[in-house]
């Protein structure tokens, strides 16, 4: 029926047009009716289409033919058709939007929860509350019977919770949906009163999934994810995602994927993990394919090693899901951005290359910019000329995504062409008004000798709050001594983003004109620690103004470190003579710690005897300074009492002996491998304190130790390194 409907409708096409040209309007009404038609129609169905393309809005369709219909006595007809496109809407299958389970992540909320259970809604009752005489509120009770608890412990047979207790406050009335009869799934936390939706989630279903029944595969998911919480192994975690993801379809995956996109690194590097995901790519839901496109992705993305073999399977799979997969957008942009990221593999496939034409049309902004992304990620050197043309044609005002991957690309392809295209693209914007922060940010994929001189030149032309940050931010990915006047206006302390990205530039550049930049503008930072930074900085280009906060603040252990660390760098003279009365008149711990630090970094080393007497007994409290300090005064002697640190139930004075044994073995003479191995067998070790085990890296590190790789290797599969704490192994000192 639809099908005889449309062709109905498209038809006679020049009859349309001219029944539409000729068209009375008899009054101003119909007028202004016709006019806003033909806008529509205009805008969506393009000049000289004669089919209906699949993704255009039909309604649309029905009010092209309805501007041929006289508006008098056939007004009727026009509602009809407009109610009868309606009626084929609804028929219409699924689209990925509609998928309630797209981006579904599940594990934040599991592992949180106190209690998970699948539950049937048993009844739902409603109460009005009048609050203040005037405003009606209403709350909803839901009785829910247990059918299943997956985690935590539940002995009564029903539940009883609010509109309130299932997050009423941050989905409004969508609490409406549930209805009499449902089987969801409670994540539930531990409020005051007892159980509450506490995880953050974008729409209700997220939080309480909707289940088919008892035997929905979406528990066996979250069956999944509670067991990888429970697993202390990193790549035990991995592999239970990948095994569920090559047992388990449709939207349960969807979930797994997400979790499985925390931890490309092992994902990467554990053998059946592509095969699991790109399975996959065939899902018959768009949203399933677009998850494992988008974790395919970050698996490439990971792939530090440029494994062959991954490289290949994956490609081969994402190119023949690209080359039979249908209209939906999403999809195709994900799955387009992995082929992206896929490396020489992906450029010199033959389906890869086909589809990566950019002279094919395509009908959405997201599409076009992905194709420009892969282009210029895969190094596409012959889609040149046609990027540079449809950069040219890109409208000024478009998404500033699709502004910036087509520039990107373009930079990546083309550094000359991409510059020449960007100042022209720039000087449209300033006559016609528009911001230009997209073409700035594009400056930084540029050589440092295109880029910097437009930057210059781009800085003179009046720039609004978010191009100045544009700019400086820029100006930090290409340091350049030639920059230092520009970003020494950029300073105001009023505009504190600006002045982040301003001074991480100047520091980057790291000349003596950008501390003199910078010189005026330390006592306008607020922020101690930041302070202490910029001192640090200035001291090691000379400015000793820095001096006096260094030494107020070093004895607060928050700031302890980067206070020592400024002092080091200011090297003021009158520094060692207050260090020493410090220590001498002093019987405060944190101040005495902070000079005995401050002095070993000076390199005091007339006070070494005395340092040797505090860590003769590693109980007293000043031990872990002496020991850090006779580390950086190169005191060998220390070496027994480095190995009894490290065998230490103190975590500080592990820690300390880990930091003093990095700098003692890099003393040539010294040839102390049991205390190497200890360093490996510290940092290897889960249950030891995140400090210690921090100073065992850097150590290994600075000495480039072989045992480093192992040890390494073990630490990164351990479950107690979050993110916080891998990110300061990677921070070095």
């Amino acid at each position: 029926m639809e099908h005889r409907f449309l062709s109905t409708v498209t038809s006679k096409r020049s009859n349309l047009k001219a029944a539409a040209s000729h068209r009375g309007t008899e009054t101003t009404e119909a007028a202004a009716e016709e006019l806003h038609l033909r806008k529509a129609l205009k805008n969506y169905y393009r000049q000289g289409e004669d089919k209906i393309p699949e993704n255009r809005p039909l309604f649309l369709c029905a009010l092209r033919a309805s501007v041929a219909i006289s508006n008098a006595r056939f007004r009727f007809i026009h509602l009809l058709i407009l109610l009868g496109y309606l009626t084929i809407l609804q028929s219409q299958p699924s689209f990925a939007r509609e998928e309630w389970f797209r981006g579904l992540d599940l594990e934040p909320g599991v592992s949180e929860a106190s209690l998970v259970l699948v539950a049937r809604v048993a009844e739902v009752t409603e109460t009005k509350l009048t609050l203040g005489g005037k405003v009606e509120q209403s709350l909803r009770q839901f009785k829910f019977e247990p059918l299943q608890v997956l985690k935590g412990v539940f002995s009564r047979e029903v539940l009883l919770l609010n509109s309130n207790d299932l997050g009423g406050y941050q989905f409004g009335n969508a609490t409406r949906q549930i209805k009499t009869g449902e089987v969801r799934m409670l994540i539930l936390g531990r409020s005051r009163e007892g159980y509450a939706i506490r995880q953050t989630a974008s729409t209700l279903d997220h939080a309480l999934p909707r289940l088919r029944d008892g035997n929905d595969p979406l528990i066996e998911a979250v069956k999944v994810l509670i067991s990888v919480e429970e697993s202390r192994d990193r790549g035990r975690k991995v592999t239970l995602l990948v095994d569920g993801l090559r047992t388990m379809n449709g939207p349960a995956c969807v979930p797994l994927f997400s979790s499985l996109q925390r931890r490309p690194l092992l994902a990467a590097q554990t053998a059946q993990t592509a095969a699991a995901v790109i399975r996959h790519l065939s899902d018959a839901s768009p949203s399933v394919r677009e998850a494992a496109a988008k974790t395919l992705y970050s698996l490439l993305d990971a792939d530090y090693l440029n494994q062959a073999s991954f490289r290949d399977q994956v490609v081969e799979g994402l190119a023949s899901a690209l080359e039979r997969m249908d209209g939906d957008v999403a999809a195709r942009v994900a799955t387009t951005d992995a082929l992206g990221v896929a490396g020489s593999q992906a450029a010199s496939h033959r389906l890869v290359k086909a589809r990566l034409q950019l002279t094919s049309s395509t009908s959405t902004f997201a599409e076009r910019a992905a194709r420009w992304r892969a282009a210029g990620g895969l190094k596409l050197n012959t889609q040149g000329d046609a990027l540079s043309t449809q950069l040219d044609e890109l409208p000024l005002d478009a998404p500033p995504e699709t502004q910036q991957a087509a520039e990107w690309a373009l930079a990546q392809l083309d550094p000359g062409e991409c510059a020449k295209r960007l100042a022209l693209r720039i000087e449209k914007k300033v006559a016609t008004g528009l911001q230009k922060y997209t073409e700035i940010h594009a400056l930084r994929e540029l050589p440092a000798s295109i880029a910097v001189p437009r930057l210059v030149e781009v800085f003179k032309l009046p720039l609004d709050s978010t191009e100045r940050v544009s700019f400086a931010s820029t100006c930090f990915k290409i340091p350049d001594p030639r920059l230092v006047p520009p970003l020494a206006e950029l300073l105001d302390p009023h505009e504190p983003q600006l002045r982040w990205h301003a001074v991480e530039a100047l520091k980057k550049i790291d000349t003596d004109g950008a501390a003199q930049a910078l010189q005026p503008h330390l006592l306008e930072e607020a922020d101690l620690l930041r302070k202490l930074e910029l001192a640090e900085f200035l001291g090691r280009h000379g400015v000793r103004d820095g001096y006096p906060f260094a030494m107020e603040h070093m004895s607060e252990r928050s700031l302890r470190e980067q206070a020592v660390s400024a002092l080091a760098a200011i090297r003021e003279p009158r520094a060692v003579e207050e260090l020493r009365r410090i220590l001498q008149t002093s019987h405060d711990l944190p101040w005495n710690s902070a000079a005995v630090l401050a002095l070993g970094r000076l390199g005091e080393k007339e006070l070494a005897p005395r340092f040797l007497e505090m860590v003769q007994d590693l109980k007293n409290p000043m031990a872990p300074a002496a020991l850090v300090a006779l580390g950086d005064l190169k005191e060998v002697k220390i070496m027994d009492k480095v190995r009894e640190g490290l065998n230490s139930r103190d975590s500080e004075v592990v820690a300390a002996s880990a930091r003093a044994a990095g700098k003692l073995l890099a003393v040539p003479e010294v040839k102390s491998e049991d205390v190497r191995s200890q360093l490996a067998s510290l940092l290897a070790d889960g249950d030891a304190p995140v400090e210690a085990r921090t100073e065992a890296f850097r150590s290994l590190v600075a000495l480039n130790d072989p045992r480093l790789d192992s040890a390494l290797s073990t630490a990164v599969r351990d479950a107690i390194l979050s993110l916080k704490s891998r990110n300061r192994f990677a921070i070095g000192r």
